[in-house]
């Protein structure tokens, strides 16, 4: 299946926060609830122990992503070695308080804007992207691996997203699930509830965003393809998929170390 870069809502400058916040609030409880992401921890665990990072630069991170339980699955951050800060083009100020709330002194809120696409010189830690690589083009996506690149900040991305029919089914199904898990969401927002149950526009979003996703999130040979030439000084690319159990899909990495 080819990939088709369309848009999401979800991307748009004009969408009302208060629904921006009501599918990001969502996907954060989609993916914390199953442990969406612990079959990528070890491998992520590793590869922060040696690039030697003091912190993590967590882009695009919504409603907090992964984090929730992936503080207690990397060894240097539950030690305290490595302190997680998460941030956002559009950020969910909200539920990335409650996060930090929960978290304590290991997780920091980056307050302003951080564009993945021009990441402040004075964040130096090691970035991850979870759940967001696939809104870039080609050409935008190739240009967050080079500047980890040139700065000599390790990177890694993944996708719980792929192109599979499985996955695709899977999503016109979403607006069904919104309706039912929405009371067990927090933090809880009145907002939330009208947008949800008064005017579906939180289910249907989360539907389309979904199914754009899958057929817009990369392969490992399109991730093959995206850090061809990438090499400078010895840097070093490790990409592949950490199944799901006993599923055929699972989630798709990309994890990149400066040379030692």
């Amino acid at each position: 299946m080819q990939r088709i870069h369309l848009f999401e809502l979800e991307d748009l400058r004009q969408l009302p926060a208060a629904i921006r916040d009501g599918i990001t609030d969502f996907l954060e409880f989609a993916v914390r609830v199953p442990d969406l992401y612990r079959p990528v921890a070890p491998r992520l665990e590793r590869a922060l122990k040696e690039a030697g990072a003091p912190t993590i630069l967590d882009l695009c991170a919504g409603g907090g992503g992964p984090w929730a339980r992936m503080l207690d699955q990397l060894g240097p951050v539950r030690a305290g070695e490595v302190r997680v800060l998460v941030s956002d083009l559009y950020p969910n100020r909200t539920a990335l308080a409650r996060l930090r709330e929960r978290a304590g002194s290991r997780v920091e809120v980056v307050e302003r804007s951080v564009s993945a696409m021009a990441v402040p010189v004075e964040f130096d830690g090691f970035r991850t992207l979870f759940s967001a690589f696939h809104h870039f083009r080609p050409s935008e996506a190739r240009a967050i691996l080079a500047d980890a690149v040139e700065q000599g900040r390790g990177i890694a991305v993944f996708e719980s997203t792929q192109r599979h029919p499985l996955l695709l089914l899977y999503m016109l199904f979403t607006p069904l699930l919104v309706l039912l898990v929405t009371p067990f969401i927090r933090p809880f927002r009145w907002s939330r509830l009208f947008w949800t149950y008064l005017i579906p526009a939180i289910p249907l979003a989360v539907m389309f965003d979904g199914i754009v996703s899958c057929l817009r999130t990369y392969s490992v040979a399109e991730l093959d393809v995206l850090t061809r030439g990438l090499d400078r000084e010895g840097y070093r690319w490790e990409r592949g998929v950490a199944r799901l159990g006993p599923l055929p899909v699972g989630v798709t990495y990309l994890i990149g170390l400066p040379g030692r």
